[in-house]
C-alpha cells in the first residue's frame, strides 16, 4: 500500500537511492497504490555523479509492497520494503538490471520481456 508522500526505494541499477511518491495514476481521487500500479515520483537521493538528478520527476511501476498480496490461488506474498522500477517515456526501465523478486502481477503485455525474473 503506497500513498502520496511515501518514500520508495528503486529496485534497479539506476543509481537512485530514494524517490518520493506524489501522484497515483488511474483515478483523480485515488488514495492507495498496490503492486503493478503506476506512480509518479520525484527523485530525492542519488549516488554521487549520477545522470539522474535530484528533484526530477519520473514515472515508476510498483513491484513490491510491505502490504501482503493475495493471489487467486490463496498464496500470500509479503516483502520487506516498498520498491518500484523507474520508467522512461516509452515504458522501458532506466536501468539495465533489476534486483530482487518480481511478482507475476507485473506480467502485462508491455512488460513481458522487460522483467525476466518472476515469483
Amino acid at each position: 500500500m503506497i500513498q502520496k508522500g511515501t518514500y520508495v526505494s528503486p529496485a534497479d541499477s539506476s543509481g537512485v537511492i530514494w524517490v518520493n511518491v506524489f501522484h497515483l495514476y488511474y483515478g483523480y481521487n485515488r488514495k492507495v497504490a498496490y503492486t503493478g500500479d503506476f506512480i509518479k515520483s520525484s527523485i530525492r537521493e542519488t549516488k554521487p555523479s549520477n545522470w539522474l538528478i535530484k528533484k526530477s520527476k519520473v514515472k515508476a511501476i510498483v513491484i513490491r509492497t510491505k502490504k501482503e498480496l493475495i493471489r487467486f490461488d490463496g498464496i500470500f506474498y509479503k516483502f520487506k520494503s516498498n520498491s518500484a522500477v523507474l520508467l522512461k517515456k516509452r515504458m522501458t526501465p532506466y536501468a539495465s538490471r533489476l534486483f530482487g523478486p518480481i511478482p507475476r502481477t507485473i506480467k502485462r503485455k508491455k512488460f513481458v520481456n522487460t522483467f525476466p525474473g518472476r515469483v
